[in-house]
């Protein structure tokens, strides 16, 4: 069944609606995209930013436990999960940030708590840097900081190159995208399982050819942005918690998580040991921790 305009939208809101009890799914339109987000509970407003790839759905382990203190607001960046992407630019970290704010300005959404997991955190940090009295404090884990080669694998980057990157993308992925969605979860979980659940969920959602070659893009692109703010970290001023794994094979601690702290000055640290890159997923407790630390900083304006 193919469902467009209202009627999808309206059915991405009946099926949140049934996954996540008492949520609610909505969307706003910001250069001439639809973009989604799912919002849950009352109070103090949390931004939710996933990671590259990702959607929404990264943060079904944390809804209950942040709704029941805050006003959870988990976004769908352009192009994923069921948020629509503008094709008239390039659509980089910075661009995010810009439409993120024209989304919860909409939204009349004031001083939030960012909250960004890996290529969400370098959004988290872009949207600090942009808008500085606007938000209340950061949560980054395993944030991707600094330029560098992440550990996701060579066919992921494919697709983001020009012509043949399409190609290989139309031929390719309906073929092996499975096995190298497989292999990517299995190093982001690592030391942990990957839960069954979200593995057939990402199965469906992560093997499109568009939705690839957005992932693909958005790796290329922040590499391009970092370092041109990258050296301008020290002049956040809110405070900051930065949560990492000390096993994580895609977004290395030393490169980023260490680093970053290092150029903060009101920042926090904390190493989860035997954890790798899912800490949205496989320590949501550490998250829920982070963000009140964040809060009890930052008395709401």
């Amino acid at each position: 069944m193919s469902v467009t305009g209202r009627l999808k939208q309206r059915y991405v809101a009946t099926r949140v609606a049934h996954d996540h009890a008492h949520a609610e799914s909505t969307f706003v339109g910001v250069d001439g995209a639809n973009l989604h987000f799912v919002i849950k509970g009352a109070g103090r407003p949390v931004v939710l930013i996933h990671g590259n790839p990702g959607s929404c759905q990264d943060w079904s382990r944390l809804y209950v436990p942040i709704s029941s203190n805050y006003q959870a607001l988990a976004f769908d960046r352009p192009g994923h999960g069921h948020s629509q992407r503008p094709n008239h630019r390039d659509i980089t970290v910075e661009v995010q940030a810009e439409m993120l704010h024209a989304a919860l300005t909409e939204l009349k959404v004031e001083q939030p708590i960012v909250v960004g997991h890996s290529w969400g955190g370098a959004l988290a940090l872009a949207y600090a840097l942009s808008f500085p009295d606007e938000i209340s404090g950061a949560v980054l884990l395993a944030p991707a900081a600094y330029e560098g080669d992440d550990g996701v694998s060579f066919l992921s980057k494919l697709p983001a190159w020009p012509v043949i990157g399409d190609i290989v993308n139309f031929l390719f992925t309906p073929l092996i995208g499975a096995w190298v969605v497989r292999a990517d979860l299995a190093k982001a979980f690592a030391p942990d399982p990957v839960p069954k659940k979200y593995l057939r969920h990402v199965l469906s959602e992560w093997t499109r050819p568009k939705k690839v070659k957005w992932y693909s893009v958005d790796d290329a692109l922040l590499n391009e942005s970092l370092p041109k703010f990258a050296d301008r970290y020290a002049g956040i001023r809110a405070p900051v918690a930065i949560v990492t794994g000390d096993s994580d094979q895609i977004v290395p601690a030393d490169e980023n998580a260490h680093r970053l702290y290092k150029s903060l000055p009101h920042s926090h640290l904390d190493v989860l040991p035997l954890t790798g890159h899912q800490i949205p997923f496989t320590r949501p407790e550490a998250v829920v921790a982070a963000i009140d630390h964040v809060a009890a900083l930052s008395p709401r304006r």
